[in-house]
């Protein structure tokens, strides 16, 4: 590292940052879409996970549910541990219906 000229120093010091951080974001969001797959409810009204990108989820299912699942997906996804968020901040969710 003594011979890294100071953009390569820069890199390496934002890859030694982020990478814990991003790497803990992508836990937190596996755990969210397990709780999602394994919602009981989600599954009754006829929801499944399609797809994850990111921080990001998209579901389908029948749009007379629509509302209902995504208050289910913002508390899967605010309180990802079990149904609880034992972290020292708060996990904000932002959430859309579309159709396609």
């Amino acid at each position: 590292m003594a011979q890294a000229n100071t953009y390569q120093k820069g890199h390496i010091e934002r890859a030694a940052i982020n990478t814990p951080v991003q790497g803990s974001a992508a836990d937190v969001a596996m755990c969210a879409m397990i709780q999602i797959s394994n919602n009981k409810r989600l599954k009754e009204l006829g929801w499944k996970l399609l797809l994850q990108v990111h921080d990001e989820v998209i579901l389908e299912g029948p749009t007379e549910s629509a509302e209902v699942a995504k208050s289910i997906v913002v508390d899967c996804m605010s309180k990802p541990f079990y149904g609880k968020n034992i972290l020292k901040v708060d996990l904000s969710v932002d959430a859309k219906c579309a159709q396609n």
